[in-house]
């Protein structure tokens, strides 16, 4: 879609083509076949325009409550910060006067940085501000929402009049993700510099930034959702509250933690390795991937009442059945050197009827041995699903067959998940 699309999709012929076409999807047409019957009615590019929007609505529905409104394309969609995402970030931004959205894309963040000040939402794609547009016209913010054309690395925040900025750098390009911060557009050390030019300020970057590329006196936070690292982001300025955070936020309830409701975070010192080692216990924590890349497994430690298996490994273990949000808690059945004959005889003599298999600091490929193990254990019918933590102890490689204890965490157990 092209802006000029956009203003055709707001109009009263687009509305109704919209509708024409989303209930003739919802009776089960293709989209090949309601474009062929749209295209009775409107131009040709109309029709895709109107196809493109309802499938970047289905793809943006996960991420908003009310994507059923807003104006996306798929690529939008994707892109987008989810709204619960938005909103926790822009929180940093509550006492701005005037907010600078830089990279503002379909306009996710600057709904979201709009309930704190007025916001100036820049981008180099028309479309993508004409997305902006329509969007905070769909939330009745058209009032709190400027659009400007024009590049975000050579922003000037004293010629716009902001004193905040939420500067998001193009990670793809037509290759697609792009992974050293200085092919970013604009690159990772032009955004910062145009970020420091404010009092306060946030650079949202890939969850798998190098932590070194943060400048001195910087805060690093690592916001998860639903179990899943999202987001990183460098805060400056007025905006750092700790060297270093974890949150983690949940879209279907509450998750309790620090600060109550559906957000719980946690700050402070990188890890000092503080937290004793100590053998496997009652219990494995597998914590949030949050805390694991903010290195404040020291700080959630206490918390769990847990040690750590080894100095390389967030995974922690105690003798308390602690619920946290900031970690999915395992009870143990039993532990050993590993050894997959030793662990399929094991989850044999447990009557395990199937399991999956999730690693720290392992080589092990745990996508083929647990296709291998639940092979070999095929014949247990109606046994209970055990969780294999192939992880180290000390240096040494082992194997922990666990049970996940239900409602005591969130999200759910991965093959082959490595998240530190």
């Amino acid at each position: 879609m092209d802006a000029a699309d956009i203003a055709w999709l707001r109009s009263e012929a687009g509305a109704a083509a919209i509708a024409r076409a989303a209930a003739w999807l919802d009776a089960g047409t293709t989209e090949l076949a309601a474009h062929d019957r749209l295209r009775r009615a409107v131009a040709p590019e109309q029709a895709r325009a109107v196809l493109a929007l309802l499938e970047g609505r289905r793809a943006a529905a996960a991420k908003f409550p009310d994507a059923a409104r807003l104006c996306f394309d798929r690529e939008a969609a994707e892109q987008a910060s989810a709204e619960a995402v938005a909103r926790h970030t822009a929180r940093r931004f509550a006492g701005a006067r005037r907010i600078a959205d830089l990279g503002c894309g379909g306009g996710g963040d600057a709904l979201a940085l709009a309930a704190h000040a007025p916001v100036l939402a820049i981008d180099l794609d028309a479309a993508r501000l004409a997305m902006v547009e329509a969007n905070a016209a769909a939330r009745g913010l058209e009032g709190r929402v400027e659009t400007r054309l024009a590049d975000a690395g050579t922003f000037d925040a004293h010629e716009a009049g902001v004193d905040a900025i939420w500067l998001d750098p193009a990670r793809r390009d037509a290759g697609g993700r792009l992974r050293d911060p200085e092919t970013w557009s604009p690159p990772l050390s032009v955004a910062l510099r145009v970020a420091a030019s404010v009092p306060r300020a946030g650079v949202k970057a890939a969850p798998g930034l190098d932590l070194a590329a943060a400048p001195a006196g910087a805060e690093v936070e690592f916001v998860s959702l639903d179990g899943t690292l999202v987001e990183a982001v460098i805060w400056l300025g007025e905006a750092v509250t700790a060297p270093r955070r974890a949150t983690v936020l949940a879209t279907g309830g509450t998750v309790g933690g620090e600060v109550g409701g559906e957000v719980a975070t946690v700050a402070g010192e990188p890890d000092t390795g503080a937290t004793p080692l100590r053998d496997p216990a009652a219990y494995l924590y597998d914590l949030d991937p949050g805390v694991g890349r903010a290195s404040l497994v020291d700080a959630v430690a206490p918390l769990l009442r847990g040690g750590r298996l080894d100095e390389r490994t967030a995974y922690l273990t105690g003798d308390a059945a602690v619920t946290s949000p900031f970690a999915r808690r395992f009870r143990i059945d039993a532990w050993l050197p590993f050894s997959e004959r030793r662990l399929r005889d094991a989850l044999v003599r447990l009557g395990a009827g199937r399991v999956e298999v999730m690693r720290r600091a392992s080589p092990v490929d745990t996508n083929a041995l647990e296709a291998r193990l639940n092979r070999q254990l095929a014949g247990a019918t109606g046994g209970p699903v055990r969780t294999v933590a192939l992880t180290r102890l000390q240096g040494a490689h082992i194997a922990i067959i666990c049970e996940r204890e239900a409602g005591s965490t969130l999200g759910s157990p991965a093959a082959g998940e490595e998240p530190r």
